[in-house]
């Protein structure tokens, strides 16, 4: 099966007013959540479904762990997670504790040897976004409303990354129209700051 991709204009940063080249971007066909991964394991190894969910989980417990105790944790050949930390801006050590120093990131370093095999199996071909606009069109946001229900019957809620990139917009698309779904009186939106979530409007 292909890998489809689209062509988008590159942001004109240094705001030139001139044309600007073309850069490809995945479309994305939509995203495999936890159940379905683990059918389609099942199905290509034969494990029991039980026992690939428990050892996922303590895959995740473990590595929970190890991250929080500092460790790098390598994974098979795909790569490596690791953590990085963040703290107010001090000139001296002795005007730092603990207390200020927190989580920034959850980082994974993927192998030269994964990439390697990903690359292998592309079969890269042209296609085209349904949500993104022409220039003159309209995005079609029933279309996109569509998408976010099939999404929300797998999932409790998503994120505003999530809405990008099951519907390619950006950032400022995807909060005007998952605001519109609000007003709609589709959606209901959890949470503040980072933490926001959307889910659908409980009848």
């Amino acid at each position: 099966m292909s890998m489809h991709y689209d062509l988008y204009e590159t942001p004109d940063i240094q705001k030139t007013g001139e044309e600007q080249p073309l850069h490809p971007r995945v479309v994305f066909k939509g995203t495999i959540d936890q159940n379905e991964f683990l059918d389609r394991v099942h199905l290509f190894t034969g494990m029991s479904r039980s026992m690939l969910s428990g050892a996922l989980q303590s895959f995740q417990n473990e590595l929970r762990d190890l991250l929080a105790e500092g460790w790098i944790v390598e994974v098979g050949d795909m790569g490596y997670f690791s953590v990085s930390l963040q703290g107010p801006p001090v000139m001296k050590k002795s005007d730092v504790r603990a207390q200020s120093i927190q989580l920034k990131n959850i980082n994974f370093r993927v192998s030269s040897q994964f990439k390697k095999e990903v690359r292998g199996q592309m079969r890269l071909e042209r296609g085209k976004s349904f949500t993104r606009p022409g220039k003159k069109v309209k995005r079609n946001e029933e279309k996109c409303l569509e998408i976010v229900n099939t999404y929300l019957k797998k999932n409790p809620c998503l994120t505003r990354a999530d809405y990008c990139q099951l519907t390619g917009c950006d950032k400022r698309s995807a909060l005007k129209e998952l605001n519109n779904f609000i007003e709609l009186g589709v959606l209901m939106r959890y949470g503040s700051g980072k933490q926001i979530v959307y889910a659908k409007v409980i009848e």
